[in-house]
């Protein structure tokens, strides 16, 4: 998870949306809103890194539009925002673990595939298969290859051998743990690691989660949205993040330096959709096919790094010559076919803010 994107508790009465078809076209088709449609302008709301600046100020120039680009904070608060009909957004980057949750409360639009003809050239693993609630990508593709949520090592100076999320409870850690803040993966994690689903809404089997991180809590240094600087400077051995594909390109000696652990491993992927109360609905189509070029992919990957959606033989050549000798890559490459992925909902998250609040509080 990218940041503390917990739900919270909406009262929204929505029906399932219908069965899904194939290919990402149910045989319904976007309002033609165009370009002309808010005054030549198209607003996407993104995470920071997904989307090159250079590929934005292109297909402003070249579609002759304005684009707004707003940077996602917190989930849930835009779901909220959404389901209370005060949406501006036209595109929309959604993690895969919320999906579901836009999906059922009826915010996407289909998308449009007769414009999005880039779709030949992400790496066909990546869509074989689409986020929980979205399994035939009817409304959404992806934005990323994968990443995960897990624990990260450092081989040098982490003093036992770790092997399972439960490992982090180890008293000759203390001190040397950092952890994500976000309370989806604390709980997924601690569920998976007791042999349950990450999913679990079972208020037995999230009373045991919150048992295991009562332990693992002491050896816990700091929770927060970011591990890069403690991992990097020596300050903790250990984190529970979902950094380690910045880590692995922040600096080529992180190569040797950490590993994650398979077995604590959450899988997920950002993905692009359109909002349903788009008026924009065409230009948000091409806008999402414009960055499947290859060349809009080469820039992004050169401003921020990451793990590219797009078939490695289209983009090779753009980027550094030792790019994809990151070992990461082949690391999450390997782990994607057998992932464990998280699917949000909001009776789930109930009981977790209550559990995550008492866990914060040390009642």
């Amino acid at each position: 998870m990218k940041m503390n994107k917990t739900l919270s508790v909406l009262c929204m009465t929505v029906l399932f949306a219908g069965s899904l078809s194939g290919c990402g076209n149910d045989g319904s088709s976007p309002e033609e809103g165009g370009s002309a449609s808010k005054g030549g302008t198209l607003n996407v709301l993104t995470w920071e890194g997904d989307v090159s600046d250079e590929t934005v100020a292109d297909f402003e120039e070249e579609y002759g539009v304005d684009v707004n680009i707003t940077y996602v904070e917190d989930t849930n608060t835009i779901l909220a925002k959404m389901l209370q009909g005060n949406s501006e957004y036209d595109v929309i980057d959604i993690e895969s673990a919320y999906m579901k949750s836009f999906v059922d409360a009826e915010l996407l639009a289909p998308l449009d595939y007769d414009k999005i003809t880039n779709y030949e050239n992400i790496d066909p693993v990546y869509v074989e298969k689409g986020a929980m609630g979205d399994e035939k990508l009817t409304y959404s593709l992806p934005i990323t290859g994968p990443l995960y949520t897990g624990v990260v090592i450092n081989k040098e100076t982490c003093p036992i051998e770790i092997d399972s999320f439960e490992d982090l409870a180890d008293p000759a850690l203390e001190g040397q743990v950092w952890s994500t803040n976000a309370t989806i993966s604390l709980y997924a994690g601690a569920l998976k690691a007791l042999g349950y689903s990450p999913n679990s809404q079972d208020e037995k089997e999230l009373n045991e989660a919150q048992a295991l991180l009562q332990k693992i809590k002491p050896n816990i240094k700091a929770f927060g949205a970011s591990s890069i600087s403690s991992l990097e400077t020596g300050e903790c051995s250990v984190a529970y993040t979902y950094d380690y594909n910045i880590l692995m390109f922040d600096d080529k000696a992180n190569w040797d330096k950490f590993e994650i652990v398979p077995e604590t491993t959450l899988g997920y992927c950002q993905y692009w959709t359109v909002a349903a109360s788009s008026e924009n609905q065409k230009l948000a189509n091409e806008f999402i096919n414009y960055t499947y070029s290859a060349e809009s992919a080469i820039k992004l990957l050169n401003e921020w790094g990451g793990v590219p959606a797009l078939k490695r033989e289209l983009i090779e050549e753009g980027v550094a010559k030792d790019y994809f000798e990151n070992p990461m890559l082949q690391e999450f490459a390997d782990m994607w076919p057998d992932h464990e992925e998280l699917s949000v909902s909001d009776e789930q998250t109930a009981i977790m803010d209550t559990l995550y609040n008492e866990l914060m509080s040390g009642e």
